[in-house]
């Protein structure tokens, strides 16, 4: 997966993620508005079959990178935890 920063300011940052489908970004999405330093974070697409999910995210306060950042950092964490949870019910 290809990732592009389309618009990088310093309260707003959207990144087109080239190649992927909706379940990152929308997980992503759904970590960045749950983070009260996010004013909006939202997950476009312009045609689910032949357009990359393009993920918009504008800060209240601190940097959207750095929101991004945490963001991802927690959705690894869950992750991780679940594959390890689910490796003991199965294993």
């Amino acid at each position: 997966m290809e990732v592009r920063i389309l618009k990088n300011d310093s309260d707003e940052l959207s990144f087109e993620l080239v190649g992927a489908d909706q379940s990152l970004p929308q997980l992503l999405v759904e970590k960045l508005n749950a983070d009260k330093s996010v004013e909006f974070a939202a997950c476009r697409v312009s045609h689910p079959l032949v357009a990359s999910p393009v993920v918009i995210v504008k800060a209240a306060r601190g940097k959207p990178v750095d929101a991004v950042l945490k963001a991802l950092k927690e959705a690894a964490e869950e992750l991780g935890a679940f594959s390890k949870k689910f490796s003991e019910l199965t294993g």
